[in-house]
């Protein structure tokens, strides 16, 4: 045989040695830019996650905020039921607000069906945050007294509060202390 048309011992292993290198590199290569792709990953997640704010864990003190304990409320029984205005500012006192007066509604307006809050100009949003306490079908009537007073007159249809809202779920903050 000639030679030429065989291959030598030497010639035979070269090329595997250089078939095992660009095997080699190629692997090498790879895990690189697999390493590369993962960290450029985790430092863009480690970005986002820096520039987010944490989740709160309560609701910031506000102290211009209308809470019950600034609105105080009459409550009336407009009804033919004994002790109605007495259980409602009971329920009312337990969700913070102040009780005024606590008798038969002493108006001589038509009773209401289900209750009716009354309130003057400036007892408008003290109306309101009572009327959110109070069921479907009561009304807010605006009258022409002074102040912030607001009174509660319940109709024969009254049943029972509205369940308390959480519009957060987070209680408020503390306020800050004067120190």
């Amino acid at each position: 045989m000639s030679e030429y048309t065989t291959e030598s011992e030497g010639s035979a292993r070269r090329r595997r040695q250089r078939r095992t290198l660009v095997t080699f590199g190629v692997v090498l290569l790879a895990l690189f830019f697999a390493f590369w792709y993962a960290l450029s990953y985790y430092q863009a997640d480690s970005a986002a996650r820096s520039s987010r704010t944490p989740a709160p864990t309560c609701v910031p003190f506000d102290p211009k905020a209308l809470t019950p304990q600034k609105v105080t409320v009459n409550v009336y029984n407009s009804s033919t039921r004994t002790g109605l205005a007495g259980a409602v500012s009971k329920d009312l006192a337990e969700r913070g607000f102040t009780i005024g007066r606590v008798a038969n509604d002493p108006s001589s307006r038509k009773a209401p069906s289900v209750a009716e809050v009354r309130h003057g100009p400036a007892g408008k949003a003290h109306a309101a945050l009572v009327a959110s306490a109070l069921p479907k079908g009561t009304k807010v009537v605006a009258d022409k007294r002074k102040g912030a007073g607001v009174d509660v007159a319940l109709g024969a249809k009254f049943t029972r509060l509205n369940p308390v809202p959480s519009a957060s779920g987070l209680p408020t903050c503390p306020p800050p202390s004067e120190e």
